[in-house]
């Protein structure tokens, strides 16, 4: 998910006419969505690591 937004990124900044008055709200929506997806790739990443890995089962030593 992070990729595609950096990629829809990419491509609207390199398909819009960076010149024009208006192309500051291309960069800010594309870096908006990108930081937003960043984000929710590491929180998920994070969700990942909390999750406790199951320990083999031990049985008691007599």
């Amino acid at each position: 998910m992070c990729l595609v937004f950096v990629a829809f990124a990419t491509w609207a900044v390199r398909t819009s006419d960076l010149h024009s008055p208006d192309a500051w709200k291309t960069v800010l929506l594309a870096n908006i969505g990108t930081i937003s997806a960043i984000r929710h790739f590491r929180r998920q990443v994070r969700r990942g690591r909390r999750s406790p890995s199951p320990s083999p089962s031990r049985s008691p030593s007599s």
